[in-house]
């Protein structure tokens, strides 16, 4: 996806989140100074202050959690992909107990680019 610096971007995703499973959106960039990102919905109001153009839409059809980044900026570049992620807790039968995390990957990957502007001056 291409988009212009400053265009606010919608990403669904198809994953579902349930009692327990929360849905995590992943952002890997190539660029040198920009991390990768990852926003998970079930502490995602911490993250909201640091920042505060990206927004998890809830998706009530599809009991999911849509990305939106408003005003696109370049350091917003790179490849977005949603999830979940669930912690299990099991006991085996000697009663020892431990938990594991399960994480399960959309199957849509996108890919977002930022052109640039360009006038034509008479």
């Amino acid at each position: 996806m291409t988009a212009r610096p400053g265009e606010n971007i919608l990403l669904y995703c198809d994953c579902k989140q349930s009692v327990g499973v929360f849905v995590v959106w992943y952002r890997n960039s190539s660029h040198e100074n920009t991390p990768s990102l990852v926003l998970n919905t079930q502490s995602f109001s911490a993250s909201e202050k640091r920042f505060p153009h990206i927004k998890l839409l809830k998706n009530f059809t599809f009991d999911s959690y849509d990305l939106l980044i408003v005003h696109a900026t370049n350091s917003d570049e790179g490849l977005y992909y949603c999830g979940t992620v669930e912690t299990k807790v099991e006991k085996d039968i000697n009663k020892n107990i431990w938990s594991k995390t399960i994480y399960q990957y959309s199957n849509i990957t996108t890919m977002i680019t930022l052109g640039k502007y360009y006038f034509l001056i008479k």
